[in-house]
Formats: C-alpha cells, structure tokens, sequence
C-alpha cells in the first residue's frame, strides 16, 4: 500500500505509526526477551523449581533425627523412655543445664526438656505437672515442636484415661461440648482464598516488566536513535503519534502478561510433586471463563502501565535514564499487589478504587467464585478511569516541546 495514500487517511495514522513502531520493536532482542522467552520459560523453571525445593525440605524436615537433651528423667523415668522410643532422637544427657541455650542457639541441640522435682505427686494428685521445653522456633517447618508435642501428647492421653478409670469417670465428664464443624466454602472458593493472592502478581508484574522495554525503546530510545524528529516531521498529529505508541506498548504488556500465565499453566501441569487430586481442583478453578475474566482486568491495567511508562519515557534523556527512572516503579507496583494478598483485606467500595491492590483482590473473588458484579464493575471503572486519565497525561507530556527537546 502506498505509504502517502495511508496518511492521507486521518482515522488511520495513528495505526500506521502503531504498525512502523511494531516492526521496530520485533527488531529488538532485549524486548522479544523480556516479552516472549522470560515469561514463557521463566515461569514454569521457577514454579518447578520452588515447588521441588519446597517438597524437598519438607521430606528433609520429616526424617530429621532429633537431638534432645532431657532434665529430671530419674522425676519421669516412663517420660523419658517415650522419648528415648521416639524415631529419630539422640538423646544428649551430657551437655551441662548452663550450656543448653548456645546448644540450641548453635544448633548442636534441637530441643531440651526440663521435668519439675514434683512431677510425679503432681500426677498422683490429679494435678498438672510443669514442663519447661526450649527449642529454636525457627527451624525448618516447626518440626522439632510438632514431633515433642506428638509424644506428650500421646503420653498425657494414657494419663488422662487412668485418672477417669481410677475416678471410675467417663470421658464425656471433662467434654462439655460435642463439637461438629461443616465448612460450606466450596473447594473453588478455599483454592480461590489461598492462591488467589498471588496469582495476579503473574500479570501484574510481567505486564509491567512487558510494557517497559518497548516503552523506553520508543520514547528515550528514539531520542537517543534521533529518529523522534522524523516521526515529528511526519503528517501524523502528536495525538496520532502518541495513540500509536502506545498501542504497541499496551500491546506489549497484554501478550506478555498472557504468556506469563500460559508458562505458569505449563509449570503446574509439569510438577510431579502435586498430587493429581489437587491438580484437579486446580484445573477445575483455572477454567477457560477464570482466565478470560481475568484477562479482562489484564486490559486497563495494561493501559494504565503503557501510559504512565510512555510519558516516563519521553521524559527522559537517554535510554539509561529511562530504566533508572522505572526501575524503582516495579517497588510500587509490588506493595499493593502484597497487600491484597494479608489476611482479611478483601474487596470492598474503597479497595475497589485502589490501582493494582483492586486487580489483587478482584483476581482472588473471580477465583474464589465469588465476585461482586457491583464491586467489579466499581474495578472496571476505576481501572479504565485511570488508564484515561495516564493516556491524557501521556500527550499533555508529549505536546511540550521542553519535553521532547529536553537535554
């Protein structure tokens, strides 16, 4: 097609400068990088990588053979044989009382247990005999706890059951409440609560990181090529030039982001580790009409990212500028997407008006199945508010020539 035929189209110069600007990009290594091979091939690498090495340390927290060091055996000589039986446990009778804590602290003692003189009139009175535990709370999964508090347990319930058969008492005596609890939450909704907070950082980082390079490319990168001027020079309106810049930086970050979450979808299908019964509610949840309503947000936020960054970007001098400008941005866009993901922050008429914290929230309802049209409408709204309003900014900016011309 005849290139002067095309300008002299008003309706459609902005999508021949969207077109010139596409072949430019795909040009680019830097940007086909962060928008098809990152997304596609990082995703899945991460989330099998995380998955096993979670999986791994679980398993390696499980067979951990204990070191325990036990004070008063000759108070509680049945106590300490449970613990001797215990699978796994070393028990360490030699460290003096005053070195446990470094022990612990050092990690060359997991735990040490300390019986009362009174341990055992205390048991034959009916009472309740003090012990002392101390163990490091920070290692791995809270194993060591879980594994002294199997055996008390176990051995408090036979001590239990002898007191009520020597009182000649039954069980339901010291049960005053037979409790019976039914959780109506669908498996949707339970994965939609759990999942659904991180979910959008999929989008919403790679969206981001998607838009950006194309975004420096045509803005500071230009200035830097000096191609700006040419395109200036054209019978394309600052507007024309802008809207299609922006098309193509928009476009960027949605294909990004939508590849982001085909190598995430690859990633769980590729775990060994999930069990199938779970990678069956996950596919349940992760329907077709999850993902398209999802991908709806995906739009505005797309919008609103592309804008703001293309105005940055024009701002900016040199190409180097540019990233300097937008990296501490990807700081911002995490906050709130962090946020969405704490206990009882959920969508309401106010967080529905927050950018980036709203599509967190939406995202975990519409995973959940259990979306407000009232509230998703207010997100909807608001998203595409404020891509307006960033699109406006972005050719006010663009209409300075201090802007343009800055050096």
């Amino acid at each position: 097609m005849n290139l002067y035929i095309e300008w002299g189209r008003p309706k459609l110069k902005f999508l021949i400068i969207a077109r010139k600007e596409i072949i430019d990009i795909t040009r680019d290594r830097r940007t086909i990088i962060m928008m098809i091979v990152v997304p596609l091939f990082l995703i899945p690498v991460l989330i099998g990588t995380i998955t096993k090495i979670s999986f791994s340390q679980a398993k390696k927290a499980s067979e951990k053979h204990l070191k325990v060091r036990f004070f008063g055996q000759e108070f509680a000589p049945d106590l300490f044989q449970a613990f001797i039986n215990m699978d796994k446990v070393t028990m360490l009778n030699q460290i003096p009382e005053d070195s446990v804590e470094s022990y612990i602290q050092n990690e060359y003692l997991d735990a040490a247990i300390y019986i009362d003189s009174d341990y055992q009139s205390q048991i034959d009175q009916n009472g309740q005999a003090k012990i002392n535990i101390h163990f490091k709370g920070t290692d791995s999964f809270g194993i060591t706890k879980d594994r002294i508090n199997g055996v008390l347990k176990g051995f408090e319930n036979q001590i239990v059951t002898k007191r009520m058969n020597r009182l000649n008492l039954k069980p339901e005596v010291v049960k005053a409440y037979n409790l019976t609890y039914k959780d109506i939450a669908s498996k949707q909704e339970k994965f939609g609560k759990i999942a659904g907070g991180w979910f959008p950082y999929v989008f919403i980082i790679f969206g981001f990181m998607g838009a950006m390079y194309p975004a420096i490319d045509l803005g500071a990168g230009e200035k830097e090529r000096g191609t700006l001027e040419t395109i200036l020079s054209s019978p394309a309106s600052r507007l024309d030039i802008v809207l299609g810049k922006f098309l193509v930086v928009m476009l960027a970050a949605v294909l990004t982001a939508f590849i982001a979450l085909a190598g995430m979808a690859i990633g769980i299908q590729r775990i060994p580790e999930i069990p199938p019964e779970i990678l069956v509610i996950i596919n349940e949840v992760l329907s077709p009409k999850t993902i398209g309503l999802i991908m709806t947000l995906v739009l505005p936020v797309a919008a609103f990212f592309s804008a703001v960054l293309l105005g940055l970007s024009i701002y900016a001098k040199s190409f180097k500028e540019a990233q300097s400008i937008m990296a501490p941005l990807n700081i911002v866009i995490i906050f709130p997407a962090v946020i969405g993901t704490l206990p009882g922050i959920e969508l309401n008429t106010i967080t529905a008006l927050i950018p980036v914290l709203n599509v967190s929230l939406a995202s975990k309802d519409i995973i959940a199945g259990v979306m407000d049209p009232f509230l998703m409408t207010e997100v909807y709204v608001s998203l595409f508010g404020l891509a307006g309003l960033a699109i406006f900014w972005c050719v006010k900016w663009f209409n300075r020539e201090s802007t343009i011309f800055r050096s």
